[in-house]
């Protein structure tokens, strides 16, 4: 079926129209989703913070241990998963006395009074039983089908790290139920006089009304997007049907396959025309002739100027990494270390870092060297650098000395350098007793480590120092127990 351009050029309009709205729409929807939901869960999360600061921690502990004595005592620990189910009311049972607690009423009362003052839906406190990985109900404050103490809900596997760091709490997060819809939850830890988190201030904010908004203002969105498509589509019609459908069917065939894919070829379609109307077709086509001539001479001095570059890049590249490269074991250099540390420095004004640095020094090279030769001497080096690399996978290795090798703990290497440091004492004590080496590849390092601690430490001098101390002294202990030259 022949369809004529105005008709194809009606069509693809309103094609766009519908395909600009619809993604407008999506955006706009997304960014105001984004935006209430994150706007939510900083409310949450500020009224969670607000009622762990205000509320009494003693009657909280005092009932904590209540509810806990309880809850340990209990053979059949039921969830609210079975809610309804004469195992569940033959479980809460047990925790019936601890509503007639004074320290309950005062707490369930004084959490209503904040719940109503701030419009959520319900305030609760619980505390955290680390060994059946669940948070235990000590007080709700809804006023209808409220958890009753004792009630316990399985930890979400996304808060399983207060397992490790009970600190955390409980990062706002937004859940969606046939029986609660839109809900935000978020929670902050609740501490004891000596410091201790003891349980947590739980807060729960309903999103169904404001999901109602959004929907209502999408809507009327939708609305004004489709009147506003209909206007743009209708004067568009008009104003390329006079100026642009016509004219520009006379060069549609020279453009259409005017690009290949292939930035690097010139073209020449444009001024293989011949067109000698006396208009505007023929001011365009001159005026295409033009811009294809100028992009000829552009893509020449483009594909010089990338050949350049690419070059320059090249030889940078190289410099850098011969700059930042120890050259016996191809591991970073002093420079390398320099330059990381200023950056490590940077970050400690800035407050956030963790990092280690750990100190490592092979026993007796002058020994080797005078012994058996600087050739062998390299050799032990870089048995060294192989084992440290080998040891120290998830963070930066450099030589900083002729016998010295610097490590900056980060990531799993930093969390685990007690395993760490064993393993490589561990191989390092393997090869200094393996007589099937040469002597100088019987190996013998100390090993020292410091964390950085921002209570003691102003900069990584202060940690670099405690390791290098950490490393003499290891070295020192060494040859105590009977590490010497071979």
């Amino acid at each position: 079926m022949h369809l004529k351009i105005k008709t194809k050029a009606v069509m693809m309009m309103i094609l766009f129209g519908i395909i600009i709205g619809s993604v407008s729409l999506l955006i706009c929807g997304r960014v105001l989703a984004k935006t209430v939901d994150r706007q939510y869960r900083d409310d949450a999360t500020s009224i969670a913070a607000t009622v762990a600061k205000v509320i009494d921690a003693e009657k909280f502990e005092r009932l904590k241990n209540k509810v806990s004595s309880i809850y340990d005592a209990a053979e059949n620990k039921v969830s609210s998963d079975d809610w309804g189910s004469d195992e569940f009311y033959e479980y809460i049972a047990l925790f019936s006395d601890v509503e007639n607690e004074q320290d309950f009423k005062d707490l369930r009362d004084y959490l209503r009074e904040i719940q109503s003052v701030n419009n959520v839906d319900c305030l609760y406190i619980v505390y955290l039983d680390a060994p059946t990985k669940a948070f235990i109900y000590l007080v709700d404050a809804a006023e209808e089908d409220a958890c009753p103490p004792g009630c316990n809900d399985p930890l979400y596997e996304q808060n399983y790290q207060l397992l490790d760091d009970p600190t955390v709490g409980f990062p706002a997060y937004i859940t969606n139920t046939e029986a609660y819809g839109k809900l935000v939850t978020a929670g902050s830890p609740v501490y004891n006089a000596d410091g201790a988190v003891i349980g947590y201030a739980m807060v729960d904010i309903s999103m169904n009304d404001v999901r109602m908004e959004q929907i209502e203002s999408i809507l009327r969105l939708l609305l004004f997007l489709a009147l506003a498509a209909v206007v743009i589509i209708v004067s568009a019609v008009v104003l390329i049907d006079f100026t642009v459908i016509k004219p520009i069917k006379k060069l549609s065939d020279s453009a259409s396959g005017y690009y290949t894919g292939d930035e690097t070829i010139e073209h020449n379609e444009f001024s293989k025309l011949n067109i000698n109307t006396g208009d505007e077709i023929e001011t365009l086509a001159d005026s295409m002739k033009k811009m294809e001539n100028d992009l000829n001479k552009h893509i020449k001095n483009l594909l010089s100027a990338t050949n350049q570059l690419s070059i320059s890049k090249s030889v940078a590249n190289r410099m850098t990494e011969l700059a930042t490269t120890d050259t016996l074991t191809g591991i970073r250099n002093k420079t390398a270390y320099d330059y990381d540390i200023k950056s490590l420095d940077r970050q400690i004004q800035e407050g956030e870092t963790r990092f280690g640095i750990a100190m490592i020094d092979l026993n007796f090279l002058k020994h080797t060297n005078d012994t058996y030769g600087h050739e062998n001497g390299n050799a032990a080096l870089m048995s060294l650098s192989r084992i440290i690399c080998g040891v120290f996978v998830h963070s930066p290795v450099f030589r900083v000395g002729g016998d010295e090798f610097t490590v900056i703990l980060m990531n799993n290497d930093y969390d685990k350098i007690g395993s760490l440091e064993a393993e490589f004492n561990e191989k390092i004590a393997s090869v200094y007793a393996d007589e099937s080496l040469d002597p100088w590849m019987r190996i013998s390092a100390a090993l020292g480590y410091a964390l950085y601690d921002p209570e003691k430490d102003h900069g990584t001098t202060d940690v670099f120092n405690r390791a290098d101390k950490e490393m003499y002294t290891h070295k020192r202990q060494m040859k105590e127990s009977g590490a010497k030259p071979l």
